[in-house]
């Protein structure tokens, strides 16, 4: 990236040329991660030339991401949710998912009590981290955002690999807080005739994570027979 003809055959455009260019936003970029930017300039005649190339490192980020092993209402306790997590961040690859080794903390991003919940979880986040996807689509400028009632991006851009027709377990309101009345009984049940609080991934709105099709203190009908996979956080 120092010189010109390394820019153009190896750099990744985020423009074509235009004049008066003053700024571009370039998103889907991985925490601590390096990378080099440069500009090409380009004049009437057709004339190129570069600015000498700086690196930038990305801050940290709070990634989502999703388990891609379905289950039934009956998830369990925090160690057979978290479980899931694990076993899918083992088996990711660094190349596909750059953020892999920078996840200290790896919790599934549900509520299974009313002291265990997404809400408490991310109390452990620092202030001010931009929470992403898992290939970097922003979901949130930060934890507040995040559970503020909407999202910038859907789940379904935001995390290409989701695997569920039929939402995800998230057994929250879209503040993060517990919701007994719609939890598969606590996570311990796997019948049709017990529902459960999940999130729909086509939409921005509260819904992204709080599905209460008949308001807070109701079920909300999702029945905890139908098999939907369970969300991860790393931080």
């Amino acid at each position: 990236m120092t010189t010109l003809t390394n820019t153009l055959a190896n750099g990744t455009p985020f423009s074509t040329t235009q004049a008066g260019l003053s700024e571009i936003a370039v998103n889907q970029l991985f925490a601590k991660t390096a990378y080099y930017f440069n500009v090409v300039l380009t004049d009437q005649a057709g004339n190129q030339s570069i600015y000498t190339s700086q690196p930038s490192t990305m801050m940290p980020a709070v990634y989502i991401f999703d388990s891609v092993s379905n289950n039934q209402g009956n998830i369990g306790t925090r160690t057979n949710a978290d479980t899931l997590c694990a076993n899918r961040i083992s088996s990711i690859s660094q190349t596909s998912y750059p953020w892999k080794n920078s996840c200290s903390i790896v919790n599934a991003f549900i509520s299974l009590s009313p002291a265990d919940t997404v809400s408490n979880i991310l109390k452990s986040v620092n202030a001010g981290v931009i929470v992403l996807g898992s290939q970097g689509m922003i979901l949130a400028s930060d934890k507040v955002q995040l559970t503020s009632g909407t999202i910038q991006n859907t789940i379904r851009n935001a995390l290409p690999e989701y695997s569920s027709g039929a939402g995800w377990w998230s057994f929250s309101d879209f503040t993060g807080q517990f919701v007994s009345v719609d939890s598969c009984a606590n996570a311990t049940s796997n019948s049709g005739g017990v529902s459960g609080r999940i999130g729909f991934p086509d939409i921005t709105s509260s819904a992204w994570i709080d599905d209460a099709i008949n308001g807070e203190g109701s079920p909300s009908g999702a029945t905890c027979d139908i098999f939907r996979t369970v969300f991860c956080i790393c931080y």
